[in-house]
């Protein structure tokens, strides 16, 4: 990207970069080729690999019966028929080449041209930058094209306009990933491996009728009659579905400086960013997944407007020869602006790949929402600095801030002081070249959501038992209360917090050293309280939940060599954060995400706790000894409890910048220690038998009781482990996995043992860069200077308990709950190679 600035004055200056990337898969979960689909060491079509030993088939290629139904493909250049299996004999596995089939290499190209110049009256700015962009997941693209131009104008000695204007153009289409039987890794990762999904579409030939565009997946190799795979073939997802999106975005902003007198300031701003968001997601009949199986066809309109007014007022006032004030006062208000209006159709009436409302016409085929959002916001604040002596320094502020949201305004007073005492430690210890002491007390508030405060009215409902839905759509639509509760004593939510620190500098300020421990307290934070049922709603959003944060941050660098051919600087920062929920007044458990295992808040827990079902134990806790069933196996608990907490014990990074000539080589590095994680797609798979871990063997050298209590006679051998839980040897089987407590999905399952330690180690950043600059070059092509740079980005992971998946990721992305991973996309490495020409 390019950073924009204002320009500067003098002659004029041209600076071009071009960027090429290579992005790769960093981590790919281990997958085994040892036995194939089946159940039972038998070869089946269930949604298991725990079948035949792969090796011990005859080899060669399978026996058909070709008097029965069979497929043909519609997929490549060379025909594919694919008969009714009666037994599976070839020894072949394809989870390498169906996991190349949707991943590749990703590339990005990117290029930015910036144009500079001026003179003491007006300074200009342009860029424009250009970027392609294929995805590593195949038939995904993103491109962007951004125009900026930025201006300086000099009216008169006493007031000068800036303007800010960029626009930038994006489109994309995105690759359904996810927890849904259409998603890319779902498909993809529990697709046995001796199932070649190249041919994912064909037709369908049973009793002399064809079924044409028929969805071949691992789960039904023939297509089938029906249109539902069941779980989608991966091929499908990337080459017949489609999420496109078109972003236009348009950012203005402009600022006159007025300085009437000396030492007087007046600022007055303005500010638009302004966007359209249009969406198509196309799913053809035969996607998996009962709302889109019959075809279907999104389309989505966003727009956001948002508008930004800034009056600022400062005054410097000289109380003394050795104390000084500035005063500022300030006025701002932002007005934002949302709208989505989105139109579905589904069960397609053709079998097509054309976008539009035409496929199907009628009104129960049909739906169109709308939603809109206006926020409105005032702030006036005031601030008082003082400097005393150039050795204290005081600042005390306080904001009154008005929402469209609450019906009054809040003020939040700031307090910060800090006392430089140098001089006073120079006399005893001159390796100090710098020394501050500070401390800051201040409060900030959250606004609650838009349109909380009242109850609304809402359509689209329906009520269902279990099987016998009734929905309000059946009889022409209708309105009823919201079942959501307004509430018209919604307020902010307050963060109050106390800040104590130092900073130091030694040796003449080759050495940094800094520590900042803080504590601070959310009161009234807003949340969805359930309400009982009896009241006519099932939720009330309010001011009730109260948390705490103490923690300890730690930065510092060290010049370690600066010379004009050579340097080497170093960096770290060392971070610890404890959280506690300390009130949800009433709510027993709030959910932040959705699963089997998921992240919540509890009181007396730090928030993003893990929860879910796990084992019995004698104390209650998740690291208890177990309660043992009659077989030595553990018992499920009842109910849900605290599984782990994902937050890290301590985060810290270590950075490196070495200069040797016209070399410089930079590098960061990051650990963080401790905190727990669910990835729950290598527990699921354990059901589905896919996984490397899965294939293991052991041959028992005594008689073993499995999970259903069958006893395995000693000199078997066995594909699972053997496993002491407290009360003697068991052995983890097929039964333990696949219908047991160790391995799929639901609350049924035992989650404690999908917990992992969390620690990981990681170079984020390596990057070799060369600079080519001489006066011969300058004189003779006007090239100032020309640098090269090869980056390597997440290159390598160490990771304590984890194997294939990155403690990084998180299956709701950024939000409050973390630590779960559910068939999510794997991680990136990326490699960049850049020129940059400065004219």
């Amino acid at each position: 990207m390019i950073q924009t600035k204002d320009g500067a004055a003098g002659n004029m200056k041209m600076s071009y970069k071009h960027t090429t990337s290579y992005d790769e898969i960093h981590e790919k979960i281990p997958m085994q080729t040892t036995y194939g689909q089946g159940r039972n060491g038998k070869w089946t079509t269930h949604a298991e690999s725990w079948g035949d030993k792969i090796s011990d088939r005859a080899g060669g290629e399978d026996t058909y019966n070709k008097d029965k139904a069979y497929f043909v493909s519609d997929v490549g250049d060379t025909p594919f028929t694919q008969y009714t299996i009666t037994q599976k004999n070839s020894k072949e596995t394809f989870v390498e080449e169906n996991f190349n089939r949707i991943f590749g290499t990703g590339k990005l190209n990117q290029d930015d041209f910036q144009v500079s110049g001026g003179d003491q009256s007006k300074t200009y700015l342009f860029s424009y930058s250009r970027l392609r962009q294929d995805g590593m997941i195949r038939n995904s693209f993103y491109d962007r094209d951004n125009v900026r131009l930025n201006t300086r104008f000099k009216l008169s000695n006493k007031i000068t306009m800036s303007s800010k204007v960029g626009y930038t153009y994006s489109e994309s289409n995105r690759i359904q990933r996810g927890s849904n039987v259409a998603g890319l890794m779902l498909g993809l990762l529990r697709n046995a491996p001796d199932f070649d999904m190249t041919h994912y579409k064909g037709t369908y030939v049973s009793g002399g009728t064809e079924y044409t565009n028929r969805h071949r997946a691992y789960r039904r190799y023939l297509g089938g009659s029906s249109t539902n795979p069941i779980y989608s073939n991966p091929l499908w997802t990337v080459n017949e579905h489609k999420n496109l999106t078109r972003v236009n975005r348009l950012m203005m902003s402009n600022e006159m400086n007025i300085t009437p007198f000396p030492g007087t300031e007046v600022v007055l701003r303005g500010g638009l960013d302004q966007f359209t968001d249009n969406r198509e997601s196309f799913y053809p009949i035969g996607s998996a997944g009962s709302g889109i199986n019959s075809g279907a066809f999104d389309m989505a309109r966003i727009t956001n407007r948002e508008t930004n007014y800034d009056v600022i007022a400062r005054q410097n006032v000289e109380l003394s020869s050795n104390i000084s004030m500035v005063a500022t006062a300030g006025w701002n208000l932002n007005d934002r602006k949302y709208s989505r209006s989105s139109s579905w159709i589904d069960g397609f009436l053709v079998n097509t790949d054309k976008h539009t409302t035409s496929v199907n016409t009628a009104a129960e085929a049909s739906s169109v929402s709308n939603g809109r959002l206006f926020l409105r916001s005032t702030r006036a604040y005031g601030v008082l600095s003082l400097d005393a002596l150039d050795q204290i320094f005081v600042n005390v502020s306080m904001a009154s801030e008005t929402h469209s949201t609450i019906s009054k305004a809040y003020m939040y007073p700031a307090v910060d002081v800090a006392y430089q005492m140098t001089d006073l430690l120079n006399g005893m210890a001159s390796f100090i070249s710098f020394a501050k002491l500070r401390v800051a007390y201040g409060q900030v508030g959250v606004r609650p959501g838009a349109h909380r405060f009242e109850t609304l009215a809402e359509s689209g409902f329906g009520y269902s038992s279990y099987s016998d839905p009734v929905s309000v759509g059946q009889w022409g639509g209708g309105y009823r209360v919201d079942d959501d509760k307004g509430n018209p004593e919604l307020k902010p939510e307050v963060k109050t917090e106390t800040e104590f620190g130092v900073d130091f500098r030694f040796m003449d300020d080759k050495l940094s050293l800094s520590l900042t421990s803080y504590q601070n307290e959310i009161t009234d934070m807003l949340i969805s309280n359930a309400l009982t049922p009896t009241s006519g709603y099932d939720t009330q959003y309010s001011n009730s939940a109260s948390m705490e944060n103490k923690g300890l941050e730690i930065d510092g660098s060290w010049s370690v060599m600066n010379q004009a051919t050579t340097g080497l600087d170093l960096s770290f920062n060392w971070a610890t954060n404890k959280n506690k929920v300390l009130s949800l007044s009433g709510t027993d458990v709030l959910n932040l995400g959705s699963g089997s295992v998921n992240s919540v808040a509890r009181k007396g827990y730090p928030i993003g706790s893990l929860w879910g079902i796990g084992s019995q134990t004698e104390d209650g806790t998740v690291n208890g000894k177990f309660i043992l069933d009659d077989n030595g196996f553990p018992q499920i608990t009842p109910t849900k409890m605290i599984l782990g907490d994902p937050n890290p014990d301590w985060r810290g990074t270590l950075g490196m910048t070495a200069r040797l000539s016209n070399f410089t080589v930079n590098m960061l590095f990051e650990h963080s220690e401790g905190g727990e994680y669910s990835p729950r797609t290598l527990w699921v798979l354990r059901r589905f038998g896919t996984t490397k871990d899965t294939e293991n063997e052991v041959t028992l050298t005594k008689d073993l009781k499995n999970v259903d209590g069958k006893v395995i006679p000693s000199g078997t051998t066995v594909r699972g482990f053997i496993k002491d839980f407290g009360g003697g040897d068991v052995l983890l089987d097929e039964a333990w996995f696949r219908h047991g407590i160790g391995g799929g999905f639901g609350d049924n399952q035992a989650y404690n043992f999908s917990i992992k330690d969390a620690t990981f180690s990681r170079i984020r950043e390596l990057s070799l860069s060369y600079l080519m600059k001489s006066d011969a070059i300058t004189d003779m092509t006007g090239l100032n200077s020309l640098t090269f740079t090869a980056t390597g980005r997440n290159l390598f992971a160490w990771y304590k308990d984890l194997v294939g998946v990155d403690p990084g990721v998180n299956v709701g992305g950024i939000q409050t709950g973390s630590g779960l991973e559910y068939f999510s996309n794997p991680v990136t490495k990326s490699f960049l190679f850049s020129v940059s020409a400065n004219f």
